[in-house]
């Protein structure tokens, strides 16, 4: 296997232009998981041959390329199931649970074996080709997330859908934001938010499965500016502050706080909608 260095990975930043300097992206020297775009990229290369041997050079050419391409992409599934198990549920890891739970293992590696290509084949010096290969957050929220704990699709569409009638628009609350730059804080999939009383604010019974999945319980970013900030929590955001980090996953805020997040929830639905944002240093 090609030995991966840190030319490989500039070069794999500058392909995907993406802004890795983030802490909502988690890197290694071979790719990245992207918690904000909710996305996981990972690269393989290989050599290409030039030898023809005294056959025609152009058709032996496009051979090797064809072969090279292949070796990359086995090369890349190798990698992403690797970043894979990096990524973070709760305050466990993917690679944690397939450990635990080999039918989950099992259908991981499934989906790195579907993962589809992520930009253009890249031709790189001394005979080489790179392919990055990816999967999105929801495909692998789908396979480790399980149905118990949730909201019932059917309630989901709370009271709150008169009361917000009811407030001017310049008034309501349009999502929630955490300011967590002042702690330790690692992004995940599912984490929770408590009060300093240890009473769940936020967690699975507050919004559906679906929306865990396709949209993610929380979102990120490093600053209000961020261009996803207005998309996930709207103009009008509540701003409270983290206290600390449980396991620098779940958060904790004030109990004040709490109960003005469960205000803001009992009249314009938020949690249940996941506008929920944390601000990452």
């Amino acid at each position: 296997m090609v030995k991966y260095s840190l030319t490989y990975f500039i070069m794999l930043g500058s392909l995907l232009a993406v802004d890795t300097s983030q802490s909502s992206i988690i890197r290694n020297d071979y790719g990245f998981i992207d918690y904000t775009n909710r996305i996981i990229v990972c690269m393989g290369t290989a050599n290409i041959s030039t030898q023809n041997n005294g056959e025609d050079f152009h058709p032996v050419i496009e051979k090797s390329i064809k072969l090279s391409k292949g070796e990359a992409k086995t090369y890349a599934r190798e990698n992403l199931l690797d970043l894979i198990k990096l990524v973070n549920l709760d305050e466990r890891t993917v690679g944690d649970i397939m450990v635990s739970d080999p039918f989950i293992g099992r259908r991981v590696e499934s989906l790195v074996g579907s993962a589809f290509q992520y930009g253009e084949v890249k031709y790189l010096e001394k005979n080489q080709l790179a392919i990055s290969l990816a999967v999105k957050m929801s495909s692998l929220a789908e396979i480790l997330i399980d149905a118990n704990g949730y909201m019932n699709d059917m309630i989901a569409q709370s009271t709150y859908l008169m009361t917000r009638s009811a407030i001017p628009k310049n008034e309501r609350i349009s999502g929630i934001v955490i300011d967590a730059r002042n702690i330790d804080q690692i992004p995940a999939l599912v984490p929770k938010i408590y009060n300093e009383d240890k009473t769940l604010i936020y967690g699975s019974r507050h919004y559906t499965r679906s929306r865990s999945v396709n949209r993610g319980s929380i979102g990120y970013a490093l600053s209000m500016q961020d261009s996803n900030v207005q998309r996930r929590v709207g103009n009008t955001p509540l701003l409270v502050d983290a206290r600390r980090s449980n396991n620098e996953v779940n958060l904790i805020v004030s109990n004040l706080d709490g109960e003005r997040i469960r205000y803001a929830e009992k009249k314009f639905g938020l949690l249940s909608n996941c506008k929920v944002l944390v601000l990452l240093k």
